[in-house]
């Protein structure tokens, strides 16, 4: 995080530089020598390059460990589906809850030769809503810098497609996490953001989500414990005080 906070930094010094003039304090332009500028292009280049280096050292490093986690998480019962429950509730339609059920592994690949590419793999169990054991959502920035997405058609089984809208639960619908997914609409913002943040958040941190659940779970039996022991505490402490009373 360090890292990429300097890196903006000096790249954001550079450009600034790089326009070939700046204001000085007495409110006067000076012009900077275009042999300067060039250098200082050049050394943009370079940062981004590395940047992009790091970036792609990162996904060579987590390949293996991204394994070794996907054997741990088949260990548990239900492990995405508590995942997305709790990082993204608000993307969960009603009908969603029953079908993230049967999530049995999540992927994320990523290409080393074009960074702002990488596709999101669901694998599912067999289930009463669907045919598919996959369903992939790609995203794709071409050479002319255009937006695509390509997602899976769902081969729904008759009857069971909730995702179409209906008057009375179209707002409910628009927030539906599986409708999310075959959809593809390249130019809604909001639908690159939740893929980056599938990308970077859900899927990287996985683990840490799922112990964050967990130990939620533990302080709140922790608390519920502690107030059995104080009222405990409380009823033992007025039974002497009753009976010097009485005596």
């Amino acid at each position: 995080m360090i890292l990429k906070s300097l890196t903006l930094f000096f790249k954001s010094q550079l450009k600034m530089a790089a326009s070939l003039h700046f204001e000085v304090e007495n409110g006067g332009i000076e012009t900077i020598d275009e042999t300067i500028a060039e250098e200082i292009k050049e050394l943009n280049q370079e940062l981004e390059a590395a940047e992009l280096e790091i970036v792609k050292q990162q996904i060579r490093a987590f390949k293996p460990i991204y394994e070794k986690r996907k054997k741990v998480i088949k260990k548990i019962p239900k492990f995405w589906s508590q995942v997305l429950t709790k990082h993204i509730p608000q993307h969960l339609a009603n009908d969603d809850d029953s079908v993230v059920q049967h999530i049995d592994d999540i992927t994320v690949e990523r290409d080393e030769n074009s960074l702002e590419n990488f596709k999101i793999v669901l694998s599912f169990s067999k289930n009463e809503y669907f045919k598919n054991k996959e369903l992939v959502k790609e995203f794709i920035v071409d050479a002319d810098g255009q937006r695509k997405i390509k997602s899976t058609p769902i081969d729904w089984f008759d009857g069971r497609d909730y995702t179409k809208k209906r008057k009375a639960d179209e707002e409910d619908d628009d927030q539906s996490f599986i409708k999310w997914f075959s959809e593809e609409n390249a130019d809604d913002s909001s639908s690159w953001e939740l893929g980056k943040n599938f990308r970077d958040d859900i899927y990287h941190q996985a683990l840490m989500i799922y112990m964050a659940e967990y130990d939620d779970e533990d302080d709140e039996e922790e608390g519920i414990n502690q107030d059995f022991d104080e009222e405990e505490s409380e009823e033992e402490e007025e039974v002497p005080t009753k009976r010097a009373k009485h005596n």
